[in-house]
C-alpha cells in the first residue's frame, strides 16, 4: 500500500515488518462467516486514467498545482521543508510530496484507505503489511472474523479504543487491502484500481521520466540492480516494493508495482549507512 524524507522511515520499516511475526492471542474472539446476503462483488481489475501521470520527480510546486488542482489539505514541516498535499477527489485519491519547491514523491492509494476518517492509532497499518505486522503495530484486536466470498478466504481484525471508532483492518492472503472505520464489508473490497498508462509527451520520454501507470518492466529498465526488493500479494495481484539506487553518489528512489503498474514513486535521497537500512 502503500512523503519526502518522512517516507523514508516508514517505507523501510513497512519492508522491514513484513518479517515480523507474532502469534495468535488465546483471548481473542474468531468468528468464521460465510455470509450470502449483502457479498461483496467479485474480484476484478479496472484501469482509469489519474492527473498524477503527468507528474515526474523534481516538478516545481507551481506545474504540481496546475496539473492536479482540487487539493483538499496540505501538511507542512516547515523544519524539513515538506509539503505533503491529498487530492482525495481524483479517480484514485492521490497524495503528493513536495520537498523545498519540487516534487519528490506521488501516492496512489489503490486500498482506498480515507486517512482523514481514521482515528490516529488506525493509521498506523498501511496497505500490503502482514497480519502480524498491523498487531504489532495496533496491538490485540478486540475481534477477528474470517469469511469466505469467491473461494477467498478474508480476514477481519476490528481494534477498539475508549472514546475512539472501531477500526476494520482487512486482509487478503494476510496482506491488508483495505482499512475503515466501522464493522461492515465494503461492496467493492475485492476491486483493483489501477492508473491507466500514462500519456507521454516527446520530451518526458527524451527525458526519462518516471510516471505512474507505467508497466513496471519499463521503469526498471532505467535502473541497474535493486537495492532493496520486497514481494507480496496485493489482493490477489502480485505487487512489489523496490528502491534504486538512481543516481551516481548513493541517491535512491522508491517504487510501488501493483499488477506489474507503478502506483508510487518517491525519493529517498541518501540512505543511512546502517545495516538495517542495507537490506541485511
Amino acid at each position: 500500500m502503500k512523503r519526502g524524507l518522512m517516507l523514508t522511515s516508514a517505507t523501510i520499516a513497512t519492508a522491514a515488518s513484513f518479517w515480523f511475526i507474532v502469534t495468535l492471542n488465546a483471548t481473542e474472539s474468531v468468528r468464521e462467516l460465510t455470509p450470502g446476503v449483502g457479498a461483496p462483488l467479485p474480484p476484478h481489475v479496472d484501469f482509469v486514467p489519474v492527473r498524477a501521470s503527468g507528474l515526474h520527480l523534481g516538478m516545481p510546486s507551481s506545474e504540481v498545482a496546475r496539473i492536479m488542482r482540487n487539493a483538499v489539505q496540505s501538511k507542512i514541516d516547515a523544519d524539513v521543508g515538506v509539503r505533503v498535499i491529498d487530492f482525495p477527489a481524483e479517480p484514485i485519491t492521490t497524495k503528493v510530496t513536495i520537498t523545498d519547491g519540487k516534487l519528490s514523491g506521488v501516492t496512489l492509494d489503490i486500498a482506498r484507505i480515507d486517512e482523514h476518517r481514521l482515528p490516529a492509532f488506525g493509521r498506523l497499518a498501511w496497505p500490503g503489511m502482514s497480519s502480524a505486522s498491523v498487531r504489532h503495530l495496533l496491538g490485540t484486536p478486540s475481534d477477528v472474523r474470517t469469511y469466505t466470498f469467491f473461494s477467498i478466504k478474508l480476514d477481519q481484525l476490528i481494534f477498539r479504543r475508549s472514546s475512539e471508532p472501531d477500526v476494520s483492518v482487512f486482509f487478503v492472503a494476510d496482506r491488508v487491502v483495505a482499512e475503515q472505520v466501522r464493522g461492515d464489508i465494503p461492496v467493492d473490497i475485492f476491486r483493483v484500481l489501477l492508473p491507466s498508462p500514462p500519456n507521454t509527451t516527446s520530451e518526458e520520454e527524451d527525458e526519462g521520466f518516471v510516471l505512474v501507470g507505467m508497466n513496471a518492466s519499463d521503469v526498471k529498465a532505467r535502473y541497474g540492480a535493486m537495492f532493496l526488493d520486497v514481494n507480496y500479494t496485493f489482493n490477489g495481484q502480485p505487487a512489489e516494493h523496490a528502491i534504486y539506487e538512481t543516481h551516481s553518489g548513493g541517491s535512491f528512489t522508491e517504487f510501488t508495482f501493483v499488477g506489474g503498474v507503478l502506483t508510487e514513486f518517491a525519493d529517498l535521497g541518501r540512505l543511512p549507512t546502517e545495516s538495517a537500512f542495507q537490506g541485511r
